[in-house]
């Protein structure tokens, strides 16, 4: 498994997986080289559970990109205090994540664990936001996850 945990030469690769279950908005579990391990999605963050019915539509929205099952590329970009590797999944080709902020279903985050730099998740989020699209289109405003995270004192994002 060292393939997934440690890519050679400081490059990101890319791993087949299989989907095994989708965990909340931003966290599934796939089969990797015959291990079940916790893929947390990078860049991204869902609203937090208690965060009514945006948490829920969040999950609905990763769920009607994939279930159990599907094959998808991985890419890691980190490791968490979590033990979950961090990175992207690439669903026929396209970037899951990218496609939950451009539906409004998730917020662009930099503040967590792996390079977010090299992606377009900001603009994406703004142009959902411009739209009113998903959560954008809640009145009034969602809080930001991580605003609630903080106020409530940590939890694991």
């Amino acid at each position: 498994m060292a393939t997934i945990l440690f890519p050679r030469g400081g490059h990101s690769q890319e791993q087949s997986v299989e989907i095994l279950s989708i965990t909340n908005g931003q966290q599934l579990l796939v089969e990797v080289e015959q291990h079940g391990r916790a893929v947390r999605l990078a860049c991204l963050q869902a609203p937090r559970f208690h965060q009514e019915p945006w948490a829920e539509f969040a999950q609905s929205v990763l769920e009607s990109h994939v279930k159990r099952g599907d094959q998808a590329s991985f890419e890691l970009r980190s490791r968490d205090v979590y033990g979950r590797l961090v990175g992207r999944l690439f669903v026929n080709g396209k970037d899951l994540g990218a496609q939950l902020v451009r539906q409004g279903s998730m917020m662009a985050w930099d503040g967590f664990v792996g390079r977010c730099d090299d992606l377009n998740y900001i603009e994406l989020e703004q142009a959902a936001k411009d739209a009113g699209l998903g959560l954008w289109s809640a009145s009034p405003p969602l809080e930001r996850p991580w605003d609630v995270m903080e106020s409530a004192g940590g939890g694991e994002p």
